[in-house]
């Protein structure tokens, strides 16, 4: 169809008016955002009038928290029995003990020997009840340190100011390597008991959730849409008679999203037509029936941090029967026309009944067997994510899940005390997508400082920890034959970073020691640096150059050279890691785990790696033909 001259002009008109108030919209956003920015920065300048001294009350306050974090991991190692006792021995627990008797100050030259203790490499002191010990340690030592302090207002100060700084810059352009400055900075703040409004006020501006998965109903309902096809015994009691028989019951299965945002709420419905022939004893009489019922039973579950909750299941039967024969034990005609009589008068109660009965036992299958499904699924969720990164300190801040009717959505915030999250809000995705994941590089940064800073991680452990996670070692990770195993000794700050930057991405890893064997070799870092490139088969992940293996600190062309130890492990760290970072990745799509396979191959339809966010979205292949 053609449109007029002026109903051109007038959708020009529209359409030029459009993208002049997105551009003002834009511009609006761009100088709130300016604004807001300065702000921050105008705000951390001021508090440098805020600095107040410690005094004794604060370190009464921090040893009641670390009295408190005692308490606790001493009920945990109580219940270790003799590994609990060889634990005191090593942290020098009756000498921690003493120094928080009484109200004497404490002395800093015993709090320091036992702090150097938890934070040992080893693996058993980064679970939880140690980490708070540790944690609320520090906090006493330097309070303790700090009180009457003259140094303390001074760096105080030379914080502030450079703090101010690094945000401005950071405002301006985030960086993972601001970030981490930035963090530490109000980590020291916090922990120097300091401008705690500042504190706030960085977080809320600059730590917004880095990490937003979406699945939607059609992947999801896959996964659990299922046909029923079920023969199952009968036995009721329905108006003083004995009912025997065999329902055949055929139907389908379907999952619904309910819409909730506080909450994910899923409903599984079923609804099919069950057949069954009866066979009923009333005294000398025997009656023979036949029934269809129409059934709809709905079982609704909720999903949050804590894991699953079930609701009791809900059916709907209407029942209509026939019966084909009534006997009498001797033969009677008199008796079976009676009979027949009292049936006819009797068959709208008796299938109101029967349809009550079968509800009840609908439902009571339904939640038996949905509860044991689901606390299968349950005690997956709790013990295989949700425990052991409580254990560790590693759960997220946040963790969020919702539904509307065609999407799953889990959101999530993950930074420490001395962490920043994610600066901005993710890249929009796009339409018509079955899977999204967007994660910002500070997950995978803050994820990795908490877990593995000053961490020595074997090969051992490593081939252990993969083959829990997802059932089988890749091949870049199985052990070299003839080769002797090989261990990281990781950097305390940034033992793995990533950047997702100009569609592409750089991941670095900091080791302080390596080992090959018991043979430990000194520092380097190894980074490899990718860019996304689309294909026919999908999106490919190419490598810029070689992985670069030097020293911390080491420039290229500086006129340093490499010691012999260090090109013995640079030689050795290159062919180990020519094989993790391959020169390219091709990303041809997934295959969902388990029942889900059902939902078909998963094709990468978006990769974006851009302002340290990496975006993937997937389309299911049925889904493009």
């Amino acid at each position: 169809m053609k449109l007029p001259a002026a109903g051109i002009v007038a959708v020009s008109s529209c359409i030029a008016s459009f993208f002049l108030a997105t551009s003002y919209i834009h511009a609006q956003a761009e100088a709130a955002e300016l604004s807001r920015g300065k702000d921050l920065v105008d705000l951390c300048r001021r508090a440098r009038d805020g600095f107040r001294p410690l005094t004794g009350a604060d370190r009464q306050e921090v040893k009641t928290e670390l009295i408190e974090a005692v308490e606790r991991l001493d009920h945990r190692l109580n219940a270790a029995g003799e590994n609990g006792s060889n634990w005191r021995k090593y942290l020098q627990w009756k000498k921690l003990a003493g120094q928080l008797k009484g109200s004497e100050e404490p002395g800093l030259d015993e709090l320091n020997a036992v702090y150097k203790k938890y934070t040992a490499e080893h693996e058993g002191l980064r679970l939880i009840w140690f980490l708070e010990v540790r944690q609320a340690l520090r906090r006493y030592r330097d309070t303790t340190r700090n009180i009457d302090n003259p140094k303390l207002k001074p760096a105080f100060g030379q914080l502030i100011d450079g703090l101010a700084d690094r945000l401005e810059a950071y405002l301006a352009k985030p960086t993972a390597e601001q970030a981490l400055v930035i963090g530490q900075a109000i980590g020291q703040l916090e922990g120097a008991r300091q401008v705690p409004e500042l504190v706030r006020e960085i977080r809320r501006q600059l730590s917004h959730p880095n990490l937003l998965l979406e699945v939607s109903a059609d992947v999801l309902g896959a996964g659990l849409a299922e046909p029923i096809d079920d023969v199952t015994p009968i036995r009721d009691y329905i108006l003083g008679t004995d009912v025997y028989g065999t329902g055949h019951t055929v139907g389908r299965t379907e999952l619904l999203l309910l819409p909730n945002p506080d909450r994910a709420m899923f409903e599984t419905l079923f609804s099919g037509i069950s057949n069954s022939r009866n066979v009923g004893y009333h005294g000398s009489l025997t009656i023979r029936s036949k029934a269809t019922s129409q059934v709809t039973a709905r079982k609704r579950i909720h999903l949050d941090q804590q894991g699953f909750a079930l609701l009791p299941a809900n059916s709907r039967i209407s029942t209509d029967t026939e019966i084909t024969s009534i006997r009498h034990r001797r033969g009677s005609p008199c008796i079976e026309k009676i009979a027949w009589k009292r049936a006819g008068k009797q068959k709208s109660r008796a299938e109101c009944i029967a349809s009550q009965h079968a509800q009840q036992r609908v439902n009571r299958r339904i939640d038996a067997e949905a509860g044991e499904k689901l606390g299968q699924a349950n005690k997956a969720f709790k013990d295989k994510f949700r425990k052991p990164l409580l254990e560790r300190k590693l759960f997220p801040q946040t963790l969020g899940f919702s539904t509307t009717e065609t999407a799953l959505h889990v959101v999530s915030l993950l930074a420490g005390p001395a962490q920043l999250a994610a600066p901005s809000e993710p890249i929009e995705l796009i339409e018509g997508r079955d899977m999204a994941l967007r994660v910002h590089e500070s997950t995978i940064n803050n994820m990795a400082a908490s877990a593995l800073g000053g961490y020595l991680l074997r090969e051992e452990r490593l081939q252990e920890i993969v083959v829990g996670l997802f059932g089988e070692l890749p091949p870049q990770l199985q052990k070299e034959e003839g080769q002797e195993p090989w261990g990281i000794g990781f950097s305390r700050l940034r033992p793995i970073s990533v950047e997702f930057s100009d569609d592409g991405f750089k991941v670095t890893i900091r080791g302080r020691n390596y080992y090959k064997g018991e043979d430990r070799h000194p520092a380097m870092n190894v980074s490899a640096a990718y860019k996304i490139a689309k294909t026919e088969q999908g999106y490919k992940a190419v490598r810029q150059g070689e992985v670069e293996i030097l020293p911390p600190g080491f420039k290229p062309g500086s006129g340093r050279s490499l010691s012999a130890r260090q090109v013995v492990i640079r030689t050795l760290l290159k062919r180990r890691f020519d094989n993790v970072f391959p020169e390219e990745m091709l990303g041809e799509g997934m295959e969902l785990p388990g029942r889900w396979n059902k939902a078909g191959r998963m094709k990468p339809a978006q990769l974006v790696c851009r302002d340290g966010w990496l975006t993937i979205a997937w389309k299911r292949a049925a889904s493009e033909q």
